[in-house]
Parts: C-alpha cells; structure tokens; sequence
C-alpha cells in the first residue's frame, strides 16, 4: 500500500464514521469519491512509480460487496456499509479486505453488545430477533411464509462504518506487522 492509498483510505474511513455517527448514512458521494481514487488514481500512482499494475483495487471492490452481502440480506448492515467496505477492496485487495470483514463483524458484535446496554434495547432486540426467527422458519416450513409485518422499532441503528474502519485498521496493521 502506497502512501497516497494509506492517507486516501484513512481520509475516506474517517468521513464514513463521522457521518455515519452523524446521521446514520454514509453518503454515496463518499463511495464514488473513494472507489474514483482506488480504481483510478491509485493504479496511476503504482504505474508512475513503475511498478506492475494490478488488478487488485477491481477485484477487492467485488470481494468487499460479496463478503457483506449475505449481512445486508438478512438486514444485519445497510447498504452503504456493503459499499463502504467495497470501498475498502479498491484499496486493500481482495485478500485483504476479507479479514478486514471478520475483524468489521467481530468489531461490529462488540459495538451491539455496547449498544444494548442502553436502556429498552436489548429488549426491543429480543422482540425483533423473535419475529426474525418466526419468518424464517415459517419461510422455511410453507416455501413462502407468513404475511408478517415487521416490528415498526428496530432497538438501535448501527453506525456500521465504525467497526468496519475499526476491522480495516486492525488488518492493515497486522498485516504491516507480518510484511
């Protein structure tokens, strides 16, 4: 990783928390800001100190959108978090931003713990975690469900971005520790 990659990617994690903490979104401009700069600016910056080019910041993008994917289908991360860490891929690779996913969900599983000690939320989370079982296994037993309406409540939005700045932070630094 390259200076330029180092400074764009800390910059742009930043930006996502802060707004993210904020207001609870991560503003697609942000996205194509970051995904310009490691799908463009970073291969001209590798190519002009004549290394290899890479393909790397294409495939990282696609493995950081596969990796959360599977999270954002059952509702477990919103969609800027699945293009944030596609973000993360243009930068880190596709190896990379794998492990920065694992240490993003553990780092996410510790920021819900927080989050439910606040008060009435752990039991608004047991609430919507029944209903979400309830509509599985129904889903799962008749092949279409139950007409179910979603609880009106979610027991506490996420600021997602933190922990997937928090996953990438811990990878880069492990990984800069065994390079």
């Amino acid at each position: 990783m390259t200076a330029f990659d180092a400074i764009s990617l800390a910059g742009l994690l930043v930006a996502a928390v802060w707004t993210d903490l904020a207001h609870r979104r991560i503003p697609n401009r942000l996205i194509l800001l970051g995904l310009g700069l490691g799908w463009i600016a970073a291969p001209l910056v590798l190519l002009a100190s004549g290394e290899a080019w890479s393909w790397d910041p294409y495939t990282g993008s696609l493995a950081g959108l596969a990796v959360l994917m599977p999270l954002y289908a059952v509702r477990g991360c919103a969609a800027g978090d699945v293009k944030l860490m596609a973000l993360v891929g243009a930068f880190v690779g596709p190896a990379l931003v794998v492990t920065a996913t694992v240490y993003a969900v553990l780092a996410g599983g510790v920021l819900s713990l927080l989050c439910m000690l606040r008060p009435g939320v752990a039991v608004q989370t047991l609430h919507n975690l029944r209903f979400m079982l309830t509509d599985w296994l129904m889903r799962l037993t008749t092949r279409s469900g139950l007409q179910l309406t979603p609880p009106a409540e979610t027991a506490a939005r996420l600021p997602y971005a933190l922990a997937i700045a928090t996953g990438t932070l811990l990878t880069l630094w492990q990984h800069n520790l065994h390079a």
